[in-house]
């Protein structure tokens, strides 16, 4: 059986959000303002990481794909009109997008294959469902999860 695959995009304010709530439940403080951009670093922003290696619960109890990649997330403070570079791994975003569909009662199957990509001026999550199972599975595959 071919296999279900779903993108949910992210828009900058959305991302933003996720990530400072997110962020204070892992107390992790971030600079003021709002997100503007998020780019894949190099290899060497990811092996100097603090937080490398580290999945959340949420990485291990939703299937996310792990990648050792770090990601430059730009701040903008429109007060002080300052830019604020800040590294995360692409772990810690993912489980600030998912922690964020959570929230708002976004439907993501716990047992979907996902993973983080990042286009032009989007963050999105990849969800792929195997419908290898499929009648099997029942209707349940796509409930929303608490």
């Amino acid at each position: 059986m071919p296999a279900e695959l779903r993108r949910l995009v992210f828009s900058h304010k959305e991302t933003t959000e996720a990530l400072l709530e997110f962020g204070k439940s892992e107390n992790i403080p971030f600079p003021k303002g709002k997100m503007i951009r998020a780019k894949y670093a190099g290899h060497a922003e990811y092996e100097l990481h603090s937080m490398k290696g580290k999945q959340t619960g949420v990485n291990k109890n939703f299937n996310v794909d792990g990648q050792d990649r770090a990601i430059i997330v730009t701040f903008f403070d429109e007060e002080t009109f300052e830019h604020k570079f800040f590294n995360l791994t692409a772990d810690f975003v993912s489980a600030a997008l998912i922690s964020y569909c959570i929230k708002h009662k976004i439907m993501l199957p716990r047992d979907a294959r996902k993973s983080l990509d990042l286009t032009e001026f989007n963050v999105c999550m990849d969800v792929v469902i195997d419908n290898a199972g499929g009648a099997s599975q029942g209707a349940g595959s796509l409930s929303l999860e608490d």
